[in-house]
């Protein structure tokens, strides 16, 4: 008796594990299914990027000092010629001062001298007329050699003078020049001491704040002008030879998934990265909402050409290896990879052109299954 239960349990085992291996080899593969169909497939060529303004000013002073005011907050909308900040400028206001007033004296200067040049002037007609005088006398013997000389020497010393005075002059006027010059300077310095927006736009960054330090040419407000924004996307260089400037494209923010913005291309990139082997377009936005903020993270698709009354089937049901695309079609419940020519492709659908014909289920495991050739499967959810 006691063999025979034995018996009866090592069959009730070997039994349940037949059912067992029955199962996990013979059990379906859960898959979902779509019908092969015909319609339209536009040809899409995908991007990754971000919103970038046509213009940005990276603003600051050109003279070092300490803020004294910042009259807009990072995201007011400023305007050309608005002012946006202010430097102590004590210093340079007496430069500015002591410059003007090095300009007053050397003006006065050359006044002095013009009137150095009229003395010397009158001093030279007089020695010279005095000259000719002593000449014609000497002619007639009515004075000597020596009182002749002595004319003749004074009247160059009158030349050497009146000479002298317009040297000064030149020089004097010079200075004038020169004074002008560093009031200019220090008029200059003056002025920048005053931020001035460039350009109607939005404030995009606030760098510093009142009491700070300035220091030449350090960074303390960022102004964009978002009257014309881009997206500035990254696209695969096999796309290359399909872009063409003007192309319709669309843009969707990461910050609105449900939302889309009408583009075209405006600018191609004619340099791939060695790394990504992805090259930048650039989508000019048309009627760019005023909200949208430089930097934000977008995904574009640019339109090529379309097919019309072609077969198609969702991208997600394609697989492609070594260049070479197929699908799994369920052939009367049991799986079998088949090879497909491919036409045109969009983010959705990939146009068939050999391979597949209307009406056929294509399939796809569900998540955590394996499909093998020719292996049992389970339909779920079957797309019309």
């Amino acid at each position: 008796m006691r063999w025979r239960r034995g018996l009866l349990w090592a069959v009730a085992a070997t039994l349940a594990l037949a059912a067992v291996l029955w199962f996990l080899i013979f059990k379906p593969v859960q898959v979902v299914g779509h019908s092969v169909e015909r319609g339209e497939v536009r040809e899409e060529f995908p991007g990754v990027g971000s919103i970038e303004y046509e213009r940005v000013a990276v603003l600051g002073f050109e003279v070092a000092g300490r803020i004294t005011d910042i009259e807009v907050k990072q995201g007011d909308r400023v305007k050309a010629g608005q002012v946006l900040a202010r430097i102590d400028t004590e210093v340079y206001r007496s430069e500015e001062a002591a410059a003007a007033e090095n300009v007053e004296f050397t003006r006065a200067s050359v006044l002095r001298l013009k009137a150095d040049i009229a003395r010397a002037q009158a001093s030279h007609e007089g020695a010279k007329a005095h000259a000719k005088r002593q000449e014609a006398a000497f002619r007639t013997h009515s004075v000597s050699q020596d009182t002749l000389d002595q004319a003749l020497e004074r009247l160059a010393v009158t030349e050497a003078e009146l000479a002298r005075a317009e040297a000064a002059l030149s020089e004097g006027e010079r200075l004038v020049g020169s004074a002008l010059k560093s009031l200019e300077g220090a008029r200059a310095r003056l002025a920048r001491g005053t931020l001035i927006s460039p350009m109607d736009g939005v404030l995009i960054a606030r760098l510093a704040e009142p009491g700070d330090v300035a220091v030449t040419g350090g960074v303390i407000l960022r102004v964009g002008d978002n009257s014309v924004v881009w997206a500035s996307v990254w696209v695969d260089e096999s796309f290359l030879a399909k872009l063409k400037i003007g192309q319709s494209a669309r843009v969707v923010l990461r910050s609105d998934p449900a939302g889309a913005l009408e583009a075209a291309v405006a600018r191609i990139g004619q340099e791939v990265d060695r790394e990504s082997r992805e090259l930048v377009v650039d989508l000019l936005i048309k009627n760019a909402p005023v909200t949208l903020a430089t930097g934000q993270r977008a995904d574009a698709s640019i339109f090529g050409q379309i097919a019309k009354d072609v077969t198609f089937v969702p991208a997600s049901y394609i697989l492609t290896r070594g260049g070479v695309s197929s699908v799994w079609v369920n052939d009367d419940g049991r799986a079998s990879r088949r090879e497909v020519e491919t036409g045109l492709q969009s983010r959705e659908r990939v146009e068939i052109k050999d391979g597949l014909k209307e009406g056929e289920q294509v399939i796809r495991p569900v998540a955590g299954a394996a499909l093998t050739e020719g292996a049992r499967v389970g339909v779920q959810e079957p797309q019309p």
